[in-house]
């Protein structure tokens, strides 16, 4: 029951959030690229990420959590754009590294929707998820969630059930941004937040982020992320134009919740007896 609440969560948040940031694209210009149209990515760019911190549960003791990830992003004609993330990460006393990818439309002033997935391999699971993405900016806000179906590789157990992570982000000024959300994956719910600041002038900014969820399972990291390729600009003006969000860092924050499925997977079990416990023989 979890897990198919799970799927339909994720599928009802991205899927109206892909519908609202559509339906608002039609009203404003047509589908078709109209001469001189904004491009969905605005040249060959990308960027790399890393970061360490603290995270523990009710489970796993205290101690040090990092991450490292690198994106590239590629125009694919004027509308469309294409994204291949990579990531590693340690938290919670599990190491996963994976890669995901992107395939969208945007109008910069707008929207994003596409779909994106791809695979994670973790010590007790891969995960494979695949599911529809949007993004609706309203000025100096935006709405960003990603969900769908998600195949859990467990050591003892392979089973299917569903994702979504949605935020809300505020840019305080073009290269100030704070952002509050949650996500579901599987039985393993969390809320988090988070900024990130652009030094003025360079291709650098900090952020920090820090996520409390289910188990007690607590984490906050921060680092630096490094932009190259296309123009200088504002850091609204790289979230919108430039690479969206590597995907990996974000699934890999919700790699826990060993007493639901033992880290994604595990033995699938709920605690509960399975009918088959033998008597000891005398």
């Amino acid at each position: 029951m979890i897990r198919k609440r799970a799927w339909l969560t994720g599928a009802a948040i991205s899927g109206t959030l892909a519908i609202t940031s559509f339906g608002g694209s039609v009203l404003a210009a047509d589908v078709a690229e109209p001469p001189g149209c904004t491009p969905a990515v605005s040249g060959f760019n990308g960027k790399l990420e890393g970061g360490a911190g603290y995270s523990e549960t009710d489970e796993v003791d205290g101690d040090v959590a990092w991450e490292a990830g690198g994106s590239l992003s590629f125009p694919l004609g004027c509308m469309f754009g294409l994204q291949l993330d990579v990531g590693a990460n340690d938290r919670y006393d599990n190491t996963q590294f994976g890669g995901i990818a992107h395939l969208f439309m945007r109008d910069p002033e707008s929207y994003l929707l596409g779909v994106t997935g791809g695979v994670i391999d973790g010590e007790d699971a891969t995960l494979y998820p695949v599911g529809p993405e949007a993004e609706l900016y309203l000025g100096n806000v935006s709405l960003e969630a990603w969900g769908g179906y998600l195949h859990v590789d467990g050591d003892d157990d392979s089973f299917d059930t569903g994702f979504v992570i949605a935020d809300a982000a505020f840019y305080l000024t073009d290269d100030f941004r704070v952002s509050v959300g949650g996500k579901i994956v599987d039985d393993f719910e969390a809320l988090r937040a988070g900024f990130e600041y652009q030094f003025s002038g360079t291709p650098m900014s900090l952020y920090a982020k820090a996520e409390y969820g289910d188990d007690e399972a607590f984490n906050i990291l921060g680092g630096l992320k490094f932009y190259f390729g296309g123009e200088d600009k504002s850091l609204i003006r790289r979230h919108r134009e430039d690479d969206p969000r590597n995907r990996t860092l974000d699934l890999f924050a919700s790699g826990v919740g060993k007493s639901h499925h033992k880290g994604y997977g595990g033995d699938g079990s709920d605690g509960a007896p399975d009918g088959n416990t033998q008597p000891p023989t005398p």
